[in-house]
């Protein structure tokens, strides 16, 4: 890829982050509608609580409570209805029928003669009818009802329960009975019959002839019923409005307010609100000065930070997660906002550093958004240093889990210090808000982890998390490294420890350096035998029989290769661009010299070098140096440190000459830490070594202790002689 292309990918992303920033700022400030209280009385508290008791100084018109009290009238409008003509004679004949028939087979049944053999069968057979002649009507009559119906109830209270069913029937045929209320008059008809028959058998036959006597003799007329609606409605607002008079205690001492409360107390003109466009300019305005102070620190532990749209939008996405939900969670829940994630995803998936700088401001203004106390803005500061502390090193997932605990801990740690120093703790025990700052912390931890792979592959980040998983060798490409081409592999190990201490060194990310070293020659995997490292006395040289220019381009091409290797492999594209430019664009000089003297034409430099692009990151910077005077060195027959101090010096010299750091912004300082962080690793590499005795030091040493023991006998003897 061409580098004007590259620069006008980079320039587009970062133009579409900055729109997208502009938005997100935006959409906070227009939703940024909590409420200023400018309590000139201070009868409320900070806290929004009634610090006396609040009345209305004037008479005054209550639109809200009116328009309820209106809406209230209206639903509890009845339905209108419309009577049926024909469906009360229907039901009428309906009763009349089925004392008819009970009277005629009550009848019947009192004619049989109860000594009579075939009394039983005569007796079934008149129930089966009976009961047989009501199914078809649609009433089941179990047969045991029937008979006790038909038998054994006696004259008198069956003549009384007609009595009680038609009068009932004649109070409940005058109202209006239809689809929404039937069932609750078919239940009242069956509680008002049988609350004047004590019969338990009538009462059990009520409950079965409810469906059949108690039907819809009615409908209801929706045009008229929602005409009688907004009447009713109308009348309200009209005729009988809220009016809240003057010295009406509005709110009691003590009183919670909300924003609603809040408002109606600003429109009697009882407290002073801020103008609300003013309101959203100042939410805007706080928010792009707490910014502006994150930006204006432009150095934290002696480092250079430098923040890309990518970053900012990142900050700014992450702060408003945290802001939505304090806008709508009640003021009493803030505590169990999971605010925590901000510092905790900010140090992950941008620097520690940054999150450092940012977190105070935000703090301060998350603070103001949901009303908390001086207590609550300590628990966000320490809270948040604690949360950047304990997961800056953290490389497995696990261990942030874990950490969402130590936080919880360390907030209740905080919240109970200010307790024990303002309240008696024995007498009120704040449990509430101990548990809501553990849940806090731990939702937050738990929110980074789900979040997290959202954010990689979202933004192409790669978290450390990501980096310690490419880094195993059980990785495909690096088990292939070790297998295929072992000699490209050893030196890649010892590539990226000299990238890891040098990017730590500078403040780079020292693990994406040391990452990188180890796919950075992943290219070299297509010919592996054409790189000196891979090479022995048994494959030689294929160089020996090409050309240099051939030669030149299958050294170059393991750059490019590589990069098609990492995407087939799906490298993170950080580690895609360590791979292709940890070369840069600079001079293969040994077939480039060796071109030079094989042939009588002009040589074109440009076939001699690397495609690049250039470093564009300090981690490729560090890949390349490590890289370059890790071969170098290796190739050196001295392992004395002033010389490679000085052969380091030259290969950092011969790079900044060349340009190569033209693009990643590293400073002459930054290399002077390059180089002792370089020095470093080979100290201890080719630190002094006890030089072990061979063998024939060994038999040496054995007979001089013989000698010496064999004397020490003749000397005894002799005293012994003596």
């Amino acid at each position: 890829m061409s580098r004007s292309k590259i620069n006008k990918r980079d320039l587009l992303k970062n133009r579409l982050y900055n729109v997208l920033i502009l938005l997100l700022a935006a959409i906070i400030a227009v939703l940024g509608i909590f409420q200023k209280v400018s309590d000139t009385g201070h009868m409320i508290t900070s806290d929004n609580v009634a610090s006396t008791d609040i009345v209305a100084s004037y008479d005054y018109y209550d639109k809200e409570a009116t328009l309820s009290k209106a809406e209230a009238a209206k639903q509890a409008v009845e339905p209108i209805a419309v009577r049926i003509s024909t469906a009360s004679v229907a039901l009428y004949e309906n009763i009349i029928g089925f004392f008819d028939v009970t009277d005629v087979y009550r009848g019947q049944v009192k004619g049989l003669s109860m000594t009579s053999p075939q009394y039983n069968t005569a007796l079934n057979s008149l129930i089966n009818q009976y009961t047989s002649i009501f199914y078809s009507l649609g009433v089941d009559i179990p047969n045991n009802l029937a008979r006790a119906i038909l038998r054994d109830v006696n004259d008198t209270t069956y003549d009384s329960y007609k009595t009680v069913i038609r009068s009932k029937f004649a109070e409940f045929m005058d109202d209006y009975i239809h689809e929404d209320n039937l069932i609750e008059y078919q239940e009242k008809f069956v509680t008002l019959v049988n609350e004047s028959v004590t019969d338990s058998n009538l009462n059990e036959l009520t409950d079965i002839l409810k469906n059949y006597f108690v039907k819809v003799n009615s409908r209801i007329d929706q045009i008229a019923t929602l005409m009688e609606k907004e009447r009713v409605y109308q009348d309200v607002i009209d005729n009988s409005p809220v009016v809240v008079f003057a010295g009406s205690v509005l709110y009691e001492k003590g009183d919670k307010l909300q924003s609603d409360d809040i408002k109606t107390l600003s429109e009697m003109g009882v407290i002073k609100v801020a103008n609300e466009l003013y309101m959203y300019i100042g939410a805007a305005v706080l928010f792009i000065m707490c910014i502006l102070a994150s930006l204006a620190s432009k150095k934290i532990c002696g480092h250079t930070m430098k923040l890309q749209p990518k970053s900012i939008f990142i900050l700014v996405l992450l702060f408003f997660m945290v802001y939505i939900p304090a806008l709508f969670v009640p003021s009493e829940y803030y505590m169990y906002i999971p605010y925590f994630i901000l510092p905790m995803m900010l140090a992950i998936l941008i620097s520690d550093n940054t999150s450092y700088v940012f977190s105070c401001p935000m703090a301060v203004f998350y603070c103001y958004i949901v009303g908390g106390d001086i207590v609550y803005l300590t628990i966000l500061l320490l809270g948040s240093i604690a949360t950047i502390y304990i997961v800056r090193n953290t490389s497995a997932r696990i261990r942030l889990a874990i950490s969402g605990i130590a936080l919880g801990v360390i907030n209740m740690v905080i919240y109970m210090a200010y307790m024990l120093i303002t309240t008696d703790v024995t007498i009120n025990m704040p449990y509430t808000q101990l548990i809501a700052l553990f849940i806090a912390s731990m939702g937050a931890a738990l929110l980074c982890l789900g979040l997290l792979p959202v954010f990689e592959a979202f933004f192409n980040i790669v978290t450390p998390f990501k980096l310690m998983e490419l880094a195993s060798p059980t990785k495909p490409l690096l088990k292939r490294l070790m297998i295929e081409a072992p000699g490209t592999y050893h030196h890649s190990l010892m590539v990226g420890n000299l990238a890891e201490e040098a990017a730590e060194a500078i403040g780079a990310n020292g693990l994406l350096a040391r990452v990188g070293a180890y796919y950075h020659d992943v290219g070299k995997l297509n010919r592996p035998a054409f790189f000196g490292e891979n090479q022995s006395s048994k494959t030689g040289n294929p160089h020996n029989t090409m050309t240099p220019q051939l030669s030149a381009t299958i050294i170059t091409s393991h750059t490019n290769e590589g990069v098609d290797l990492a995407k087939q492999a799906k490298l993170p594209p950080s580690i895609r661009d360590i791979i292709q430019e940890h070369h840069g664009t600079t001079q293969v000089q040994y077939f480039y010299h060796k071109a030079q003297s094989v042939s009588d034409e002009p040589i074109m430099e440009e076939d001699y070098r690397y495609s690049g692009p250039k470093p564009r990151t300090k981690e490729s910077a560090c890949v390349m140096l490590a890289d370059s005077c890790e071969a170098t060195i290796r190739s050196m027959e001295t392992t004395n440190i002033i010389e490679i101090e000085k052969t380091i010096r030259k290969v950092i010299k011969s790079k900044r000459d060349d340009g190569q750091f033209d693009q990643c912004d590293l400073t002459l300082k930054d290399l002077d830490e390059i180089l002792f962080a370089f020095m470093k690793v080979f100290t201890g590499y080719f630190h002094q070594r006890v030089k072990y005795p061979n063998q024939t030091d060994k038999d040496i040493a054995a007979a001089k202790a013989l000698s010496l023991e064999e004397k020490e006998e003749e000397k005894e003897d002799n005293e012994d002689e003596n």
